[in-house]
């Protein structure tokens, strides 16, 4: 552009080029996120695009000017027609890639080293970006040297005719830096499964596009170019950069809100729109209460701080103060169903334990991330047979209760909120927004009562999770956490090799010495990062089945070690005195829904997979059979202290299932779900299922929007009803249902 205008303003038709540039280079990327998202959800999608297209073109125009004012007329000229400048061009782009490359390594093995092995991981992240300064500066050295060497080398190749070099190279460049990102966050383990890599993917392609199509502008497509006169090209950049700009202002406004279609077209399927919605709602908080009204955001008030999903509803004040649906009156009557109840069935007392004679003994064995439906008995094979032959025989000899709801869909949430008997918001911890919130003392867990009971009580596991600081094992005489590793190197540890050996042994001695016990086992192995084998076939799928494939074999590695436990209740003669419970704290998830643009992660959101567990009791004298009645894990600590002998707190919100082991009917009770907000997933969500299984509600609160699905008729939950008017009545009474539960129940 600036052989157009030589004489009179080079830099600021420099300027123009470089802003025209990358705006043309984001509406291709923006036309793609929007035809990914839907196309009713297009000019909203180019509406989120346009303050960061308007900020980066900006920028692309500032080093244009920069080049052409340090470089001069042909800086940003025909390359194809200076081999020299286009070699030394050429060399700094692969120079640059190399020294990018080698950052990147640098960068993660210091995260490695300081982050994913630190005590805190946040101050480790802090120390992080120091030294990562570091070794920029370091490798940034490297540059000239190298770029040097290269030149040398790339002008001795042939020519590409009006293709430079240096269009070629930055393709390449693209190319590798894509491939490897793609190799280091997939091959690094299945927790980057929820990493927004579209979104990530479209933010490098930005610039390395604007620069594909800078060299063709101003290269072999140069004449094209030069057909629209400067001074019309000038007013065609100013008008696409003021659309951006004033586009992108409105959409950004938390007066404007999508439909509740396109905002969950945009979350759900947009690529980096996805990404600008959940920075938007990060920062823009009107009334400064923490939570946010852009684009559906939570907050329906962000004008009154006081209103907002996390604040107490106070009846009669002509406000929805807690977001959920409008504001309680004094004089609604109390929910005809009870949402929750303390103690045993009926809250009349503990019943007689089913079976007469000695104190009971009690196994609990939770395996981390164990989904139902990946068991042999609940019809599931891979490579043509079950792979959990050892579950499948102690279902066939235990209570099984096939329809078990997690309260929440990741351990840190789901094991204080079982273990308590309380929903994951009513457990007292230091602090909600937390990854990993320390388990107050206040709170009353089940071991706790079990040792009171006169028990002893012990605990065998090796993972962070159990460290002192997280204050889980209150109640435990001894709990043997050792070989605990830290969260990263945790997430890729098999330690039922370990774990086991030591039950084996806890479980001999008990054996001998007589005194009634209770232990809590926890095997980790399904919980991601999956790890391969030895003794099992090879992995053959790819992408998310080649997850699925992993995870399959992880369950069936620790359904082994199951069955060395099973047996070392027989080899030590406990098997008839011991109650043995089976259990996991939450699924996982590959791929079956999306949500907030991501995927194929447990800890995102309150579908079934991520929520339907095994919950199985082999109590000795009971009869085995199946449970099709729905039930909740908070129903675990008020079970297990009834067969215990023990007593149960007045605390705890869970009922005992006792009467279902007996052979007994169990009334139905609706039960319920939570995904509280943490760092680096900052959405909230509830969820109830109706006491006949039939109905499932989620609110997605971060999204002011909800989600019906008919179990009955689609177990899948593939076909959202919410706006279906044959389903009005159902969606009203669960509306009902769920909001009694939040006012009432969590209010407390």
């Amino acid at each position: 552009m600036a052989e157009d205008d030589p004489q009179t303003h080079p830099i600021r038709a420099a300027f123009v080029g470089g802003t025209g540039v990358a705006l043309v280079a984001a509406l291709v990327l923006a036309v793609v996120d929007g035809l990914a998202a839907g196309g009713a959800a297009l000019p909203t999608v180019l509406g989120l695009w346009g303050l960061p297209a308007f900020g980066f073109a900006l920028y692309a125009g500032a080093i244009a000017a920069g080049f052409r004012a340090t470089f001069g007329p042909r800086a940003v000229g025909s390359l194809a027609d200076d081999r020299a400048r286009d070699a030394s061009w050429t060399a700094f782009v692969l120079a640059g890639v190399v020294a990018a490359l080698a950052l990147a390594i640098f960068a993660s093995l210091a995260a490695n080293l300081i982050v994913a092995k630190a005590h805190r991981p946040e101050s480790g992240a802090k120390v992080l970006g120091s030294i990562i300064v570091l070794g920029a500066i370091g490798v940034g050295l490297t540059i000239l040297p190298l770029q040097r060497l290269l030149r040398v080398a790339i002008a001795k190749l042939p020519g590409l005719g009006r293709v430079p070099h240096f269009t070629v190279a930055l393709a390449l460049a693209a190319l590798v830096i894509l491939a490897y990102a793609r190799k280091r966050l997939y091959g690094a383990g299945f927790d980057n499964a929820a990493l927004p890599m579209a979104a990530l993917s479209e933010l490098v392609l930005l610039p390395v596009l604007s620069l594909v199509l800078g060299a063709l502008l101003f290269g072999p497509l140069a004449s094209a170019r030069r057909a629209l006169p400067a001074r019309a090209r000038t007013a065609v950049v100013a008008v696409g950069a003021l659309i951006a700009l004033v586009h992108g202002g409105r959409t950004m406004s938390s007066s404007r809100q999508p439909t509740p279609e396109v905002a969950r077209a945009v979350t759900e399927h947009g690529l980096a729109s996805a990404t600008f919605v959940s920075l938007g709602q990060s920062m823009i908080d009107r009334d400064g209460d923490g939570v946010s009204a852009f684009f559906r955001g939570p907050d329906c008030d962000d004008h009154d701080p006081t209103v907002n999903p996390n604040a107490k509803e106070i009846p009669n004040n002509g406000k929805d103060d807690n977001c959920q649906g409008g504001d309680r009156t004094t004089d609604e009557p109390a929910p005809a169903t009870p949402v929750a109840d303390a103690g045993t069935d009926g809250g009349t007392g503990p019943v007689a334990p089913p079976t007469a004679g000695p104190k009971k003994n009690v196994v609990i064995i939770m395996v981390d991330t164990l989904r139902v439906d990946r068991l042999g008995a609940s019809g599931y094979q891979r490579d043509g047979k079950s792979l959990t032959p050892r579950l499948d025989g102690f279902l066939a000899q235990a209570v099984w209760f096939k329809r078990t709801y997690a309260n929440a869909n990741n351990t840190p949430r789901s094991m204080p909120s079982f273990m308590t008997s309380r929903y994951p918001s009513l457990v007292k911890v230091d602090q909600v927004h937390s990854k990993y919130p320390r388990v107050d003392d206040a709170n009353v867990m089940l071991f706790e009562q079990l040792q009171a009971a006169g028990l002893r009580t012990i605990g065998e596991a090796s993972h962070f999770y159990f460290r002192p600081e997280r204050n889980f094992t209150q109640g435990f005489d001894a709990f043997d956490n050792d070989g605990a590793l830290d969260v990263g190197p945790s997430n890729k540890d098999s330690a039922s090799p370990r774990i086991v050996p030591r039950v084996l042994a806890q479980l001999a001695e008990r054996g001998k010495d007589g005194v009634p016990f209770a232990m809590f086992v926890h095997l980790f192995e399904p919980h991601s990062s999956f790890v391969e084998h030895a003794g099992f076939p090879p992995v053959t799928e790819s992408g998310t089945k080649a997850h699925a494939q992993r995870y399959d074999y992880e369950i069936a590695f620790v359904d082994q070690y199951i069955g060395q436990i099973l047996d070392g209740l027989d080899a030590a003669g406990l098997t008839d005195q011991t109650i043995v419970v089976l259990m996991s704290d939450h699924g996982e998830a590959f791929g079956e829904h999306n949500f907030a643009g991501q995927s194929m992660f447990h800890g995102t959101n309150l579908y079934d997979e991520q929520l339907r567990v095994p919950f199985a009791f082999r109590v000795p004298g009971a009869a085995p059979h199946a449970v099709d009645t729905v039930v909740q894990l908070l129903d675990l600590a008020p079970t297990v202290v009834e067969l215990a002998g023990a007593s149960p707190d007045p605390s705890w919100l869970g009922r005992s299932l006792v009467p279902a082991i007996r052979g007994e009917a169990l009334p139905p009770r609706p039960v319920f779900a939570e995904l509280l907000a943490y760092p680096g997933w900052e959405h909230d969500l509830k969820m109830a299922v109706s006491g006949d299984g039939a109905w499932k509600l989620i609110n997605v609160l971060s999204q002011r929007r909800m989600e019906l699905y008919d179990l009955a008729n689609d177990p899948g939950e593939k076909q959202d009803r919410f706006g279906d008017r044959a389903a009005a009545a159902d969606r009203a009474t669960m509306e009902k249902l769920l909001l009694d539960w939040v006012e009432v129940t969590l209010a407390q």
